[in-house]
């Protein structure tokens, strides 16, 4: 087995923005390796949350950009994302619901356990399959 190794935010970001070309090249050639089966990458949707919220704030991407870009991170072969389903899910939701990443995830996870989701946030009323509840509303 190979070595595998966590990849944080900004080497995403280096890898997908290019705005520093000496760190992109490094973090494209990360990427290759592991592409070739040199080595292992993993991370969490937690750090990919993060990608979105710099493109969105600072770089101030489209949505569907910043969804392509995803879809990019998500089919780099020998790169494992923790909870991958649900997270595919949660992109699928970002793309057509308005809602954020964050959200997006928390409704994915609540469909995937098959329970109602807790929340004041009214945008979930917006999802296909979510059942929202309020604290108050909880028998």
């Amino acid at each position: 087995m190979w070595n595998k190794y966590f990849l944080d935010a900004n080497i995403f970001l280096r890898f997908l923005t290019a705005d520093d070309k000496g760190k992109a090249e490094a973090c494209r050639c990360l990427v290759q390796r592991a592409v070739d089966g040199e080595l292992g990458l993993t991370t969490h949707p937690l750090i990919l949350a993060e990608v979105v919220w710099v493109l969105e704030s600072y770089y101030r991407l489209p949505r569907p950009e910043i969804v392509n870009k995803l879809e990019l991170i998500m089919n780099t072969p020998n790169l494992s994302i923790a909870d991958a389903g649900a997270f595919a899910q949660a992109v699928s939701l970002y793309s057509s619901a308005g809602i954020d990443l964050a959200d997006c995830f928390a409704a994915a996870l609540s469909m995937q356990d098959g329970c109602p989701l807790v929340s004041y946030d009214r945008d979930y009323d917006r999802l296909e399959g979510i059942s929202r509840l309020e604290p108050g509303n909880i028998n």
